[in-house]
């Protein structure tokens, strides 16, 4: 297939445009892969300058099917230490203007700078706008009523926005970036130089904000241009009749139809009267949801269970009245029937931030989690990443093995279920208010422990086992208390929010979904491999071609018809997927990645509950009788079968 690709080598300010050819590219992924293998980046560190992050949309993006428009950065992740792909929903409808399919950042400016890439109707244009550091962070510490990715956005749009009579596109990093291996990318659609509520959609996962910044010293990036129709060699998708065709030629129904049908849960769910990820997960999960930095296994079902009522209560019941009676319901920036993002009070609700700086931290009342919330995401955070973060913190200082006055914040959390069961309120206002101090605090490296904190639980915990040895147990660590996925020595990252025994699985890729993220069941290890497996082959295709995931249900058995109807590809979906799956493992051994048993009791105890909860008696058994053991039996088995089906060496 061919791809128009523009390298952008930042200390030498050189711009060169190539038109690429080669069989077997047919994404931002595949790509990626290949500059990064030619590169040989696994012989350096993630924030070396030749990390190249690739920026680019997939070869369906310009199309008149919904989802197309996920804009992927793709780069070496300095958290879980191999290459690493995040995704930017509804970017790539301001992107595919500019005439591009991809961008290389290469090398490292000078100083900060802000890059416009757009088309000004005739040709592609770039241009490099230094700002001084010190200038960055006064605008991040406060820039009209607003601090961190929203002051940036907004000064970026006040700078530059007179410069562009076309619809236009805003990604920044905040503090977070500067200061910590999990900063993110934040962009938000515009319409007409003016943010719209609720649109807000990040490249979050694997800390691709703090390589872009820290690798090569971009603080924004500007992208857009005047309106192009974008030309398929086949079939012209760009034709709503045509797409609609396909679709239907597929899938033997009406193409509305089956849309709705297949993505009902993202837009409303007339059985539970509700909609979006934050209405669909919380009934789904009942007693399971993740709770006071997963502390599930010590807490009596019975008494979960009340939790979760108050979490019905004072976190979905507020949700439902405040943003889906009212219909606020809006898109990531491309149209789009589902209108996923569910909105209110100013604040874009979804589940995993809200989750993971909710509930997971000690908050489930749905009015302090906005503090929370709103600071992590200012910061520039990628939300998960910092609220498993902020969870454990808060775990220890509760416990006593860190101190309010060493981390930062004003005071000790209520970080007990008793607290959750009796004032969940006002237990929540505390631990919220004290996540919010934390994520300020981290961001900006305010002090020692905020420095260390920055690194990830995992390398963290490294450093306070030895400063705080005088206040562990005998045998316990810092990482006892954290939950994370060990890849190598010292990779990590923190797993999407389910109680789900594929999310703790060391994989290639992890903390997205390339994996079997089924909460509630406990499977043979071979049958939970079988499953990662079948998982991450699609997983892999919505990423390499930039296809929004909540479209999958009616996207997957289109995207082989679309390859040929639009581009004559006649692709091996399947076979090609684990092809670059092996890429992946390969350059993960290359880099020093491989799979490492779990290093933290938290971990193995949610492994071990798991199979006594979701009701595998014979592991629970096995469980009882040596829990460490079996836990490394059973991941064992799963990777020895993962690396079997694959054929790869993908083990313990």
């Amino acid at each position: 297939m061919k791809f128009t690709v523009l390298r952008l080598n930042l200390d030498e300010k050189k711009v060169e445009s190539e038109e690429l050819e080669r069989d077997g590219i047919y994404g931002v992924i595949d790509y990626g892969i290949e500059v990064h293998e030619n590169l040989e980046t696994y012989g350096v560190e993630p924030y070396d300058p030749k990390n190249v992050v690739v920026m680019g949309m997939g070869p369906f993006s310009g199309s008149t099917l919904p989802g197309a428009h996920r804009l992927m950065f793709f780069f070496r992740s300095p958290l879980y230490g191999t290459l690493f792909p995040s995704a930017m929903g509804g970017a790539a409808y301001a992107f595919k203007n500019v005439g591009i399919d991809f961008v290389t950042f290469e090398g490292k400016a000078e100083k900060p700078v802000v890059v416009l890439l757009y088309n000004d109707g005739e040709s592609v244009r770039v241009e490099l706008h230094e700002i001084e550091l010190e200038k960055v962070i006064e605008i991040w510490r406060g820039y009209k009523d607003e601090e961190g990715v929203y002051a940036l956005t907004q000064y970026l749009i006040d700078t530059f926005g007179d410069k562009f009579d076309f619809e236009y596109r805003i990604a920044v990093v905040g503090p977070a970036a500067l200061n910590t291996n999990y900063g993110a990318i934040f962009s938000q659609a515009l319409r007409k130089g003016e943010r719209l509520v609720g649109s807000e959609d990040w490249a979050a996962r694997g800390g691709s904000g703090s390589v872009l910044l820290r690798a090569h010293n971009v603080v924004g990036i500007i992208f857009g241009g005047k309106p192009r129709k974008r030309t398929f060699p086949g079939e012209d998708i760009g034709n709503f009749r045509t797409a609609k065709g396909i679709v239907e030629g597929v899938h033997k129904k009406p193409y509305n139809e089956i849309i709705s049908e297949k993505t009902t849960k993202y837009r409303f769910n007339p059985k539970l009267n509700t909609g979006g990820t934050f209405g669909g997960n919380y009934p789904a999960e009942g007693d399971f949801v993740p709770v006071l930095n997963w502390q599930m296994p010590y807490i009596e079902k019975e008494e979960r269970i009340k939790i979760h009522e108050n979490i019905m209560k004072h976190y979905w019941g507020p949700f439902n009245e405040e943003a889906i009676k009212p219909k606020n319901w809006t898109t990531c920036g491309e149209p789009c029937p589902v209108v996923c993002k569910k909105y209110r009070r100013g604040h874009h609700v979804e589940y995993e931030p809200y989750e993971a700086n909710g509930p997971l931290s000690g908050s489930i009342s749905l009015r302090a989690s906005d503090i929370s919330v709103h600071a992590a995401d200012a910061m520039g955070f990628d939300a998960i990443e910092f609220g498993g973060t902020a969870a454990w913190v808060l775990e220890l200082i509760h416990r006593g093995l860190l101190k309010p006055e060493e981390v930062g914040i004003s005071g000790k959390p209520e970080f007990t279920k008793e607290a959750l069961l009796e004032r969940p309120v006002e237990a929540s206002e505390v631990n919220a208010k004290l996540v919010a101090e934390l994520a300020h605090r981290v961001a900006f490296a305010e002090n020692e422990i905020a420095k260390i904190i920055g690194l990830g639980k995992r390398k963290a915990s490294v450093i306070l086992d030895e400063r705080f040895k005088d206040r562990l147990k005998y045998g316990e660590s810092f990482k006892d208390y954290g939950v994370f996925v060990p890849l190598g020595e010292n990779g990590e990252m923190t797993p999407t929010m389910y109680w789900a025994i594929g999310n703790y699985i060391p994989l290639p890729i992890q903390g997205r979904y390339w994996t079997f993220y089924q909460f509630g069941v406990f499977l043979e290890p071979e049958e939970l491999a079988s499953k990662i497996i079948a998982s991450a082959l699609w997983e892999f295709w919505y990423d390499n071609v930039g296809w929004c995931r909540f479209h999958r249900g009616w996207m997957k058995p289109v995207l082989k018809a679309l390859f040929m109807d639009a581009y004559g590809e006649n692709v091996d979906m399947e076979e090609h997927a684990k092809k670059q799956i092996k890429r992946l493992i390969e350059y993960a051994k290359k880099a020093g990645y491989t799979p490492a048993f779990w290093d933290s009791m938290r971990v193995i105890d949610l492994v071990s509950a798991g199979s006594e909860e979701f009701g595998n008696e014979r592991w629970a058994e096995k469980f009882r009788i040596d829990k460490v053991g079996t836990a490394k039996e059973y991941l064992e088995r799963v990777l020895d079968a993962y690396s079997e089906a694959l054929g790869v060496d993908w083990r313990l």
